[in-house]
């Protein structure tokens, strides 16, 4: 007897929250395919403790090999899909991939090295170590975006090096402004920081250097030489080592456009509190491509995957009642940022809270255990 296939592309926190939840729902009831580029899962959340302590870099990139854990038939194809159909995607080389169901997990661009553009092992864990070694060789290092993941990175740098002077600059008047901090949130950021020694300026927006398309002349998200950064009030800054930190560059959603109108004017997909396209009963979309939520936080995408699977079953079970709808978080409800493994700030509903707290529950270990423990592999096995 056949059974549907579910099809995922993306295999990051969303999608691979979205797998282990409808294979412990279903069990054999559906053939669960994964496509994605990557040779591991790759934990983006924990790149930048990688870039200050050795050994954790290998610890980010974690095997899919025990995800499936009830239909020896689910599978995991390593690919790129360059077009998706109403009911199949084609692949790089020419394969069609045909669905019944399918979850669109492709996530966001953010500058290397929050997010690695390495699709190995091996490469990823090569420019992490290279990068580290820049870092503990550098006298100065400049960050630009005071966002979380400026203030994070400064923190690690900071915490683990501190004889490095490190400048974290930001264009606005206030760190994590984005984000919506809270005043409490802001003022526990900026001392933690200020105990580190970290320079932090603020109204200053970097500027391209001429005839330059980005601020640095490698066009990446990071500089391992000596360079003179320039901001708009024509401040001089000097660093060893530079990083852009200034946030998502766009979500990963241009395949999703062979599909038609999707996409609203900011390139996410349009979604319906069910997670499904307006226009496509059988597809779905989770995470940062999606208009689920306008947070972008792999709590908020493990949300979204765990009711996803749940009305994913449902369709497959045949059930009468309607699927349940996502509501989305309140702007800034949530917020989340280490300050070093011995700090951090907690923005939440019941209060703000640092630095005990947020080092508990991520600064500690950035959480880098959890993936291993969710993917059912042993994380002595890194290496």
């Amino acid at each position: 007897m056949s059974v549907p296939t579910v099809l995922v592309i993306g295999g990051s926190f969303a999608g691979t929250h979205f797998i282990t939840a409808l294979d412990g729902l279903l069990k054999s009831k559906a053939n669960i395919i994964l496509i994605e580029e990557r040779d591991h899962f790759y934990n983006n959340l924990a790149a930048l403790r990688s870039l200050t302590e050795t050994g954790v870099a290998a610890k980010l990139w974690v095997p899919y090999t025990n995800m499936f854990q009830n239909n020896k038939n689910s599978k995991v194809i390593q690919s790129r899909v360059t077009e998706i159909h109403e009911n199949a995607v084609t692949l790089a080389n020419g394969d069609s991939v045909a669905f019944d169901y399918l979850v669109i997990a492709t996530g966001s661009s953010v500058p290397s090295p929050s997010k690695t553009t390495k699709l190995t092992k091996s490469d990823g864990v090569s420019e992490a170590s290279t990068i580290l070694a820049a870092i503990g060789a550098a006298k100065s290092v400049a960050i630009v975006g005071g966002g979380v993941v400026g203030v994070e990175l400064a923190g690690e740098i900071a915490t683990d090096f501190p004889t490095v002077k490190v400048t974290l600059i930001h264009s606005g008047a206030n760190l994590l402004n984005r984000s919506g901090a809270k005043p409490k949130t802001i003022e526990l950021t900026n001392k933690q920081l200020a105990g580190l020694k970290v320079d932090v300026r603020l109204n200053e927006r970097v500027v391209n250097s001429d005839g330059e398309t980005s601020i640095l002349p490698s066009n990446a998200g990071y500089g391992l030489s000596p360079f003179t950064l320039t901001t708009q009030s024509g401040a001089k800054i000097e660093s060893d080592v530079q990083f852009i930190a200034t946030g998502i560059t766009k979500p990963n959603s241009d395949l999703a456009a062979t599909l038609g109108n999707v996409l609203d004017s900011h390139g996410y997909i349009v979604t319906k509190p069910t997670g499904q396209l307006t226009s496509f009963a059988n597809i779905f979309a989770i995470g940062d491509v999606s208009t689920l939520d306008s947070g972008k936080l792999a709590w908020f995408a493990g949300q979204q995957a765990t009711l996803v699977a749940g009305n994913v079953a449902a369709l497959i079970n045949g059930s009468k009642t309607a699927l349940k709808e996502y509501k989305a978080s309140e702007p800034g409800a949530f917020l989340i940022a280490s300050i070093g493994r011995n700090g951090g700030v907690l923005q939440s509903p019941i209060g703000v809270f640092g630095p005990w707290l947020p080092k508990q529950l991520k600064s500690k270990d950035m959480m880098v255990p959890k993936p291993w423990k969710d993917l059912k592999v042993d994380i002595n096995s890194a290496n």
